[in-house]
Order: C-alpha cells, then structure tokens, then sequence
C-alpha cells in the first residue's frame, strides 16, 4: 500500500506519485522483490522523468547500493528490484522534487535453507493473575552447522487465552538468533505456544506452560500488650493490634473491638489502621477484674478475630456516702423531693470536697443533676421529679468507686 506525502505548492500538487511494492521475496542475495513507482500531472502518466529511491535495512538495489535512480517510461512508471540476505522487512522510497512515496517490503528465509527452532524454558508455572509471566527463549540456527540465524522471523501463537507479551508481532531473533517470549494468563491452566520460522513452516516448535493459581494473600491480626494490668481507678490498660498481609503492613482498615465483660470503657482515637498497619487500644474501668478483648477487621471477613485479656486490680476503697432526705412525700407532677448526699473519707471521716458523683433513680422519675461535685463540706443536693404517684429509689454512685454507693427510697402522692 502507497504512503505518501504532498507538498503545498500548488504547481507541484498537481503532480502524483505512487509507490507499490511486493513482499515474501527469499533473503538469499538472488530472489527480488519489485517496487513500481507511478508518476502524473493532473491524471495524465508523465514519462522521462528522474525518480530517486533508497531502501532500509540490508536491501540492496540491482546496482549493489542502497539509492538508485530511474526515468519514468510512457505510462509514467519506473520499476527497480531490489535483494536481500537477511529476513526482514524493508522501507523503499521513492522521492520527485517535492513528492515523497513509501512502502514496506519483506524478505523471508528460503524454505530450501536448512533451519531450525529450539526452546529453552525461562520460566514456568507462574501464578494465573494476569501479570506473572511464564518465558522461552527461542534459538534460531542454521543446518547443519548450527550457527545462530539473525533476523529470523517467528510467527508465534498461543492456546488457552493466554496473552503474548509482546501481543504482536514482529517477532525477530537478535545478533545471536535469541527470541524472547513471555506469556500471562488469568486463569489456572495449560496453554500450548506454537512458534515457527516464517518461510520455512518444517522450523517449528510446541511448548506446554503451565499456569498456577495464584497464592491466597495471608492476613494476620496480632497484638502487643503494652500495659496488661492497671488498677481500677481509672488509669488505662494498652494494646497495640498490627495487620499485616504476607507480612506487610496493611494500612486504612478499620477494627472492631468489643470487651467482655463490658464493665471497660474503650478509648480509640482512630479505627483505623496507620500506614504501618497497626492500632492502638485504651481502655480502664472502675471495676477490678479481667477483662477479654475481641478484635476483628470486619471489611477481611478472612482474618480470624483474636482475643486478648487484661487485668484490672482492685483499688482500696476511700469513701462512703451518707444520704439525708430534705423533702418527701411531694405531690406527683408537683414540687420535687429532696435529697443530701454527703461524702466522707474512710481514713478520718472528715466530708470530701471536689467528690464526682453519679445519680439513679428507678423505677421512674426525672432528676436535678445525673453527675454532681460535692462541696466544700462533702455535700451534694439533689432534686427528684416525679408525674406518677409511687415510691422510688435513688442511687448515688462515687465515679473513681462505682462500688461505693448511697441508696435512699422516697415516696410521691
């Protein structure tokens, strides 16, 4: 097929040239190929004019170089042939002035010269993900000698769906008749590749590869306890969890904690695992005990949850609270009760100031306050609501000593 390229003058745009050429000719320095080139003025052939043409590669026009000049005859028309040793494909060109034309021809290795294709397996059983490739190296030589042929050409083809990297040819041998193939597939399985010596098809070769399934990615979910055992007052146990995949670090994937019993508060700043893949775990209670952490990573339904205990040791208890009821008996949905709470230190007695405290109430009601501080002589006054006409409790819970508690019945008409 004619490549050409046309100039702007307007003089020489009404001149065409065309350059066709044939193709498959021997590369044994005899057999030509032929390329035709057609020149004409404004659809009229136009004779006795000098067309230029040079060739790529190691071809050879009939005067033993690589330009060559000949004169149109009457149809316009300059033939040349042109040789080769050496299977490849060859640019000619043919130039006019300012008009260039081009085509591609191949010389081919003589099914009469004595060749032959051997393999070596580079790679083998490579995983079946699309990208791991299994390789030959193909080793084109001539017979009987066995010298390496260059520039052969391959046509290559593959069973299975696999994929040819390169997909498309040319395949060429190098200086040392050497081609590398490679080849990937997506599925587990056996592909048969297929390569011959274009132009001589008794050069020709089969290879089985095979195609494993891919390794299952291993996920592990690990911990380090940095503080197995506080006391029950507040102050943190830590445990660090690490993801990791094939021993790598897996970041951005959220954990899910749980604690049994659920007696610990949990403290994450961020579920997520860092670039590193690991978390960190805070947790305290006020109850002393073991607690069992759970932890999991819900978006890897793959990874086995683990579990890990800590302890929390008891706290020597500091307060007791006294209750006084100020107001009882209220009207329901009127005025509210009234109660006291006064904290007082264990060691000496004396009313605790600055004491957090929690409030309850069952079976209903509403309340003043659900925490309180004491004052300055240990005391905390809490109003109690009611709408229904019953008696109630009221609890009242030290926060550092949920132990330590004041209950104290009350009554609404």
């Amino acid at each position: 097929m004619s490549n050409r390229m046309l100039p702007s003058n307007s003089q020489v745009a009404c001149h065409d040239l065309t350059l066709t050429a044939t193709a498959n000719a021997i590369a044994d320095g005899c057999d030509t190929n032929c390329a035709i080139a057609r020149l004409s003025y404004q659809g009229l052939p136009l004779s006795g004019q000098t067309l230029s043409f040079t060739l790529s590669g190691d071809a050879l026009f009939s005067n033993g170089a690589q330009q060559l000049s000949a004169a149109t005859d009457q149809l316009g028309e300059a033939t040349v042939l042109f040789t080769d040793t050496r299977p490849e494909t060859v640019l000619i060109t043919c130039n006019y002035n300012e008009l260039q034309s081009w085509d591609s021809a191949s010389f081919v290795i003589s099914p009469l010269a004595g060749v032959a294709i051997s393999v070596a397996v580079l790679q083998n059983n490579a995983p079946a993900d699309g990208v791991s490739r299994n390789g030959l190296r193909y080793r084109v030589s001539s017979l009987p000698e066995g010298a390496p042929v260059p520039g052969a050409a391959l046509d290559v083809s593959v069973t299975g769906g696999a994929l040819l990297i390169p997909p498309a040819g040319p395949w060429v041998t190098d200086g040392n008749g050497l081609y590398d193939l490679f080849v990937a597939k997506n599925e587990p399985g056996q592909v048969l590749v297929s390569a011959e010596v274009s132009g001589a098809p008794e050069a020709e070769n089969h290879t089985f590869l095979n195609f494993v399934p891919p390794p299952v990615p291993v996920y592990v979910l690990s911990y380090t306890v940095t503080r197995g055992s506080a006391p029950a007052d507040g102050t943190r146990n830590t445990i660090v969890f690490h993801l990791t995949r094939d021993g790598v670090g897996v970041a951005n994937r959220a954990l899910s904690y749980s604690a049994s019993p659920a007696t610990a508060q949990l403290v994450v700043t961020n579920p997520l695992t860092n670039a590193a893949g690991f978390n960190t775990l805070n947790l305290f209670s006020y109850y002393a005990g073991s607690v069992t952490i759970t932890a999991s990573v819900p978006s890897i339904p793959e990874v086995a949850p683990v579990q890990v205990t800590v302890i929390f040791t008891p706290v020597a208890r500091r307060y007791f609270i006294a209750n006084e009821v100020i107001r009882d008996r209220e009207p329901a949905g009127g005025a509210p009760n009234q109660v006291r709470f006064t904290v007082f230190s264990l060691a000496d007695f004396t009313p605790q100031q600055g004491v957090h405290l929690a409030f309850s109430v069952s079976p209903s009601g509403r309340l003043s306050n659900a925490t309180g501080t004491t004052l300055s002589n240990g005391t905390f006054t809490l109003d109690i609501f009611n709408d229904v006409a019953e008696s109630v409790r009221v609890t009242a819970t030290i926060a550092t000593e949920p132990l330590t508690d004041s209950n104290v019945d009350i009554s609404f008409t």
